[in-house]
């Protein structure tokens, strides 16, 4: 069943699923007309053997010269596995994940942008989240009638919700949607990184009354992976949706529509019974620090914030409200700014770009 029939924009949750390749590419179902892979969407080749035999002449060797084209065309023209390969590898040499020990559980991991510290995540003890962050779970709890249908809903899919505030289509906002992809994919390979090797243990683990009403995820509980996406696409659509300038902390403190669908998707996942607030506050620092650092390169901009979030002694809850406290408190997230060189960017890249900003004009 449809939850928001935004014209096929759930393919970009193929992404969210397991790894389906730039699902983004619900887009591409149109293939099927011509069939690029499956041949007229799937005409049995047997028939094109024949009709070939029975047409063909004598064999004329090489007979057409391809014209030169540039990166942006060869990249243009990919099909979407290939495509997504290609930008998921590009977005790898710009970010990484950086932990001290590969032996033992970390206390802190830090996201890199160009081998610089963009993000840094302070983590909470076990006995701090018994002391100080457990018991918001059965509060929250409360809310898990009311809120289940969307807890299920987002166990998988997140950009059908930001399709309620902007415009997302199949066709005309189909590279907005490849990025949004991308940024998904990118989450991923910083996420499972940084929760592997800071093994905070989830809420289950320190309660037998949690009783999550989903399947608690098979990794560690911090940052949570859905704030840091649910961040990470508001940050994207926050660029386009609004005619403002473009900045994501001002937008959590006015707290725009993007922002208030992100804090929800985070907070849904403490009703849920499978987050701590202090998972999705940093889950939330992270993501739009990531997605902020990512649009400021491509715009061409020379610096970008960076943050570190003091999950060690982080006590409070979440929502909008106290993560825009939270931006503006030193003791909570110390903010700093780290240069970007866009030089680095891939020259396809950049028309990749520009050619999602034409889709907003």
């Amino acid at each position: 069943m449809a939850v928001f029939g935004v014209e096929g924009v759930e393919g970009v949750e193929g992404v969210e699923g397991v790894e389906g390749v730039e699902g983004v590419e619900g887009v591409e179902g149109v293939e099927g007309v011509e069939g690029v892979e499956g041949r007229s969407g799937g005409t049995p080749s047997w028939a094109i053997l024949s009709a070939r035999a029975g047409t063909q002449r004598m064999w004329p060797g090489a007979n057409r010269t391809p014209a030169a084209q540039s990166a942006w065309e060869a990249f243009r023209k990919l099909a979407s596995g290939p495509r997504a390969s290609v930008l998921s590898q590009a977005l790898g040499t710009q970010f990484a994940v950086t932990l001290a020990s590969s032996a033992a559980a970390n206390d802190s991991a830090v996201i890199t942008v160009q081998g610089a510290p963009l993000v840094t995540l302070n983590k909470p003890s076990t006995q701090f989240l018994a002391a100080h962050q457990i018991d918001y779970l059965r509060a929250a709890a409360d809310l898990q009638a009311d809120r289940l249908g969307e807890i299920k809903v987002q166990t998988g899919r997140l950009v059908p919700f930001f399709a309620t505030v902007g415009y997302l289509s199949g066709d005309a906002t189909k590279w907005t949607l490849r990025m949004a992809g991308t940024l998904l994919r990118l989450c991923k390979s910083v996420e499972m990184p940084v929760k592997m090797g800071l093994d905070v243990p989830r809420p289950i683990a320190l309660s037998t009354a949690v009783q999550p009403v989903i399947q608690t995820p098979g990794h560690g509980s911090y940052p949570s992976g859905h704030a840091t996406e649910a961040f990470v696409l508001a940050t994207l659509f926050s660029r386009f949706f609004y005619a403002t300038p473009f900045d994501p902390a001002q937008a959590v403190s006015t707290q725009d529509e993007v922002m208030r669908y992100a804090a929800r998707i985070a907070t849904n996942r403490t009703v849920a019974g499978v987050h701590y607030p202090t998972d999705s506050m940093a889950g939330a620092v992270s993501g739009l620090t990531l997605a902020e650092a990512l649009i400021n390169l491509l715009d061409g901009k020379t610096q970008t914030p960076s943050r570190i979030y003091h999950g060690e002694s982080y006590q409070g809850d979440f929502n909008l409200s106290l993560l825009g406290e939270a931006l503006n408190d030193p003791a909570v997230v110390e903010a700093g700014t780290v240069a970007l060189d866009p030089s680095q960017v891939p020259v396809w890249m950049q028309e990749m770009w520009t050619e999602i900003k034409s889709e907003w004009q």
